[in-house]
């Protein structure tokens, strides 16, 4: 049977997961009764049957349009996280198919004059499909003014063939043989057809793409599949192409010498099965400092760890990922050796496209608890003393049931240049982040207290620090 379905919108082959993920699509049949479009999402690559639908929705045509418009992006938000650590980082994508279907309420709209057959009624119409004793319900064109016998609830009694069907309604009620009409099961019985046309291998990833402040832009998914020089990984870095422009380090992160030993930023990208790949570090007069080759994985993506491995980076520089599939990635890091007050105060963040950036807190820190305390106010029983009841010195009336204590830590940056400036509104709303206790060499979970932001902009402000408070995730157990 030919498909009735016309693909009218579809998403990017790749796409953030928290960006719209609309389909729109169109099918022949969208008069009929009680039509749905219907919109099944599979796993990608695997067997299409019952027990493996991800997701299955009904959708109503669109007044204006009669399309069908599906958004998925809060499903497969619900598909794809985050994962902090380097390596394959498949938690953080999706790789699906979606079915696209209908169905509507069966019915036959006969045009034919109707006939006699013996006492009863005869209905005329190709290839009807009903079976003797089936409960149908008519709807005449004038509402049964004319026949109103025929009107309704019936049976069907007789099949003489393929195209014929009587029912029990008594010929000499018919007043006018020439009324159209409408047949329906009683019981509504349905046409579904799941698989009318298929999508297949579209993907997400735990990302949200804007252009800058702006919710606007379609996402430019070839520039992040991983095949083509240059490609862009998924982070909110900037990916410049020009490698003479940026020479200076001009719109880079900064990468900090003090912390040289751990890493810095986990740039995520899309990676291939059979495709290796090698991570570069080059100096921006294009010195190789560092190679890391055979740098291998499954199909999906992969976190690329961006540090010092050999403590030699000591000048501003870029990373560069290649692939023996034609595929180059490129990234810009600005040097910092300025002498930090304290050396350890590292926050990372998830940023916008799933990628880890992180900030160094270089000024002064200030460490604070705050308490709070659950008290009842209990009886007390005292003792008797000289024939008088009295305290006894240690008697207790408030009593504390439940102390917490959490930690937060007020951290200041160091002058920064408008490229970072930018880049900190991400942490200040980034729902992920960790904080770097460089004591003891070891991350721990943090949110960001911040409910507003002001991204100053040099030509306002020429010299630019921020200052952030984070709240540790955990707060300090408290015997009671």
């Amino acid at each position: 049977m030919p498909s009735t379905t016309t693909i009218i919108a579809q998403p990017a082959q790749l796409m953030p997961a928290y960006n719209p993920i609309k389909y729109i699509i169109d099918n022949t049949n969208k008069n009929e009764p009680g039509f749905r479009y219907i919109f099944t999402i599979y796993p990608a690559a695997g067997s299409h049957i019952p027990a493996n639908v991800v997701a299955q929705y009904r959708v109503l045509p669109v007044f204006s349009t009669g399309y069908g418009e599906q958004d998925i992006s809060r499903l497969m938000q619900s598909l794809v996280t985050w994962k902090f650590e380097s390596g394959q980082a498949n938690e953080s994508w999706y790789k699906y198919d979606v079915d696209l279907g209908y169905e509507y309420i069966d019915n036959i709209n006969y045009t034919s004059d109707l006939s006699p057959d013996g006492l009863n009624t005869l209905i005329e119409y190709t290839a009807h499909g009903f079976q003797v004793g089936d409960q149908i319900v008519i709807t005449q064109a004038d509402g049964g003014d004319a026949n109103p016998a025929l009107e309704g609830l019936h049976t069907v009694i007789t099949v003489d063939n393929a195209n014929q069907f009587t029912v029990n309604v008594l010929w000499s009620t018919i007043t006018d043989d020439t009324i159209n009409g409408t047949v329906t099961y009683a019981d509504l019985r349905k046409t579904q057809v799941l698989s009318d046309s298929l999508i297949t291998n579209k993907e997400v990833f735990n990302g949200a793409y804007s252009i800058g402040i702006y919710a606007q832009g379609s996402f430019p998914s070839a520039d992040y599949l991983g095949t083509t020089d240059p490609s862009f990984a998924l982070t909110s870095l900037s990916n410049p192409t020009n490698a003479i422009y940026y020479s200076s380090a001009t719109n880079a992160a900064t990468f900090y010498q003090s912390i040289s030993q751990i890493e810095q930023y986990l740039i995520m990208f899309r990676i291939y099965s059979g495709v290796t790949y090698d991570v570069s570090y080059y100096t921006t007069v294009g010195d190789n400092l560092l190679s890391s080759n055979g740098l291998a994985g499954v199909d999906g993506l992969y976190n690329v760890a961006v540090w010092d491995i050999l403590n030699n980076i000591n000048q501003d520089f870029y990373v560069e990922i290649t692939g023996d599939n034609g595929s180059v990635f490129r990234y810009y890091f600005q040097y910092d050796d300025r002498c930090p007050i304290n050396e350890y105060n590292q926050v990372f963040y998830l940023d916008r496209m799933g990628s880890w950036q992180s900030f160094n807190f270089q000024l002064r820190t200030y460490e604070k608890g705050q308490i709070t305390r659950e008290m009842y106010n209990q009886h007390v029983d005292g003792e008797v003393v000289s024939s008088k009841w009295v305290y006894d010195s240690t008697a207790m009336g408030n009593r504390t049931y439940n102390t917490n204590v959490s930690y937060s830590l007020d951290l200041n940056t160091n002058w920064m240049d408008q490229y970072n400036a930018n880049r900190f509104q991400e942490l200040l709303t980034s729902p992920q982040a960790f904080y770097y206790d460089g004591t003891t060499d070891g991350y721990r979970a943090c949110t960001v207290e911040a409910t507003g932001f002001e991204n100053f902009r040099q030509k306002n402000k020429i010299l630019i620090k921020q200052s952030v408070t984070i709240k540790l995730a955990l707060n300090t157990p408290i015997n009671g």
